[in-house]
């Protein structure tokens, strides 16, 4: 059961750091065998560091990077490496087969031309929807500490959504959600990069 506690510890901090930072950025970068290369790079805000700090009953953050790849692993992904310092997060690693909830769930996929030269987003409310059903139930427990509206079928406005937030988290976490941004960066098989960038709680609230 320790061992459990730490790991959820461990995933819970790793998720929030990955997205409650003022800009998490994610980079997938298409490979000639069509395999894809995943960075993520975050740090977790002062409100939700303080919170998993005083959930894992320790004064400094940190992340059990074998537990982590393990899930990932677990995931579909593949050469995860994850590193940890303070509440800053970095993870690599590769998804060859398309398999991870990424791409099943349909918020990233091959481009329609023949060579499949690029990747492309649909990060739509039913994309995000699929994304959390076929996560494993750890991720499913990780993400239902936001509150999300989109994960569970359920429409709320952002500022309905920040008010819930804070209620239940204090206003000093739920203005970081506010003021996170999730970028996203596609790289392509000749080297083009196309970004989006996208506030979190318009991910979170599923309004597009």
């Amino acid at each position: 059961m320790k061992t459990l506690n730490k790991l959820w510890i461990a995933l819970t901090f790793l998720s929030l750091s990955l997205f409650v930072s003022c800009t998490t950025e994610i980079t997938l970068t298409l490979k000639a065998d069509d395999s894809v290369d995943i960075q993520f790079e975050g740090g977790a805000g002062a409100a939700f560091t303080k919170m998993i700090l005083s959930a894992s009953g320790t004064e400094t953050p940190g992340i059990d990077t074998q537990a982590v790849s393990y899930e990932l692993a677990k995931a579909g992904f593949e050469n995860v490496k994850a590193k940890a310092q303070n509440s800053n997060v970095s993870i690599s690693m590769s998804d060859k087969k398309h398999s991870s909830y990424i791409f099943t769930s349909g918020l990233v996929k091959l481009s329609d031309d023949k060579k499949h030269e690029s990747l492309k987003t649909q990060i739509t409310r039913k994309s995000l929807e699929d994304f959390y059903n076929s996560a494993d139930e750890q991720t499913r427990m990780i993400l239902d500490l936001f509150l999300s509206p989109v994960f569970n079928n359920d429409y709320m406005s952002e500022e309905e959504y920040l008010e819930m937030l804070a209620s239940f988290y204090g206003e000093p976490a739920a203005k970081e959600v506010q003021d996170s941004f999730v970028k996203i960066i596609l790289v392509g098989k000749n080297g083009k990069k196309e970004e989006q960038s996208l506030p979190l709680v318009q991910l979170l609230c599923g309004s597009f």
